[in-house]
């Protein structure tokens, strides 16, 4: 039986560029995935949008982390790594004096969060029909913030896996994990493989798992936190599309459930617009997309941009959004009775801009476990 010194459960982005980290620093890791592809569940259900770090509430760790993983994308994994991207500013648009107000909350909260004051700027009517001269006429006024970017999220996953790949890391697919079992110095990780039964010894574990990851820590009573979800439909239109954008990502002004709808462009010539945001959907059910949901999508599309012909539809598709219904924050800790187990969790947005910024503090705390610190 092969040993490693750590096993992270789940191969969607966190879980990859985690490995991928590890991997970098000379760790013996595998990764085991219950699906039959890497990405599969909200990493392949994703806007694909880099954020710049105006929306999360000051203070949080979604807040810091988001803001470090950009600059990451920016300084490391744009150059280093071979996947879709670009640089697409964004707009958050007012439709009225009550949501211009909140456009300018978004504003400050942006300078708050860390954002430089040269990276935010509130328009005025004419500016933001000048830079998306589609938009809906109505507009009153809007956030532009010249540093996000636009990502094909799965392939970007594949492109650490590569790396992580050529470092020695292993990968496992259709390997779902039923059992962890501890002891004071190994963990055995049993994973079903059709109708076998894998068991990886390890040091250290890491719970990448998504929707899951409540599930996994509960195996060995490390679940100090719960999951809800929210599922976000989209509909991706056809290229032709495009001719209404000129180059932003346009959000609607955030609710409490989530960034906002936004109309974007896609790495690959599409057009994304959505999500809707419904509560309570079963596991099973976050990747399912919902008919009655459509017609809801497409008239908050034009309302965003009222030229936009909703019915060159290339595809619907949907993702979900792990929440810690305790803190509405993400969970990146150490099980209280092991530190060897390391949960990360309610990875919602901003979680794949955070992506870089979570792979280094845990390995960050894996170092220090395996130097004897605390």
């Amino acid at each position: 039986m092969t040993k490693y010194d750590v096993v992270v459960v789940g191969a969607g982005i966190i879980g990859i560029a985690v490995c991928d980290e590890l991997a970098k620093r000379g760790f013996k890791v595998v990764v085991v995935e219950k699906n039959p592809k890497i990405a599969e569940e909200t990493t392949e259900g994703n806007s694909g949008i880099i954020h710049g770090g105006f929306d999360p509430t000051p203070g949080k760790l979604n807040a810091k982390l988001n803001l470090v993983g950009r600059k990451l994308y920016e300084e490391k994994w744009f150059k280093e790594l071979d996947f879709p991207w670009q640089k697409v500013d964004s707009l958050v648009i007012a439709l009225s004096e009550k949501e211009k107000e909140a456009v300018e909350k978004l504003y400050y909260r942006g300078i708050e969060n860390g954002l430089q004051p040269s990276e935010l700027k509130i328009l005025t009517q004419k500016e933001v029909r000048n830079l998306e001269p589609n938009i809906n006429p109505i507009v009153d006024s809007a956030l532009l913030c010249t540093s996000s970017y636009i990502v094909d999220p799965v392939l970007l996953t594949y492109a650490l896996w590569n790396r992580a790949k050529a470092n020695k890391a292993e990968l496992f697919l259709n390997h779902q994990v039923t059992k962890i079992k501890e002891s004071k110095t190994d963990f055995l990780v049993t994973c079903k493989n059709l109708d076998q039964e894998v068991t990886f010894t390890c040091k250290k574990v890491i719970n990448a798992a998504g929707h899951y990851a409540d599930e996994i820590a509960k195996m060995i009573k490390a679940q100090d936190f719960n999951l809800i979800r929210r599922r976000g439909q989209y509909c991706i239109l056809e290229k032709t599309e495009a001719q209404t954008l000129k180059n932003h990502v346009i959000f609607l002004v955030p609710t409490i459930y989530g960034k906002g709808v936004i109309v974007a462009p896609m790495p690959d010539g599409h057009i994304l617009v959505g999500p809707t945001a419904e509560e309570n959907i079963a596991k099973a059910d976050t990747r399912l997309v919902d008919f009655k949901h459509l017609k809801i999508i497409q008239k908050l599309g034009k309302k965003i941009i009222p030229s936009l012909n909703v019915e060159r539809i290339s595809k619907l598709t949907s993702g979900s959004r792990p929440i810690c219904q305790e803190t509405d924050d993400f969970v990146i800790r150490y099980a209280k009775h092991n530190q060897n187990f390391i949960n990360i969790a309610g990875i919602k947005s901003p979680g794949l801009t955070a992506a870089p910024a979570i792979a280094l503090q845990v390995a960050d705390m894996i170092d220090r476990t395996r130097k004897g610190e605390k």
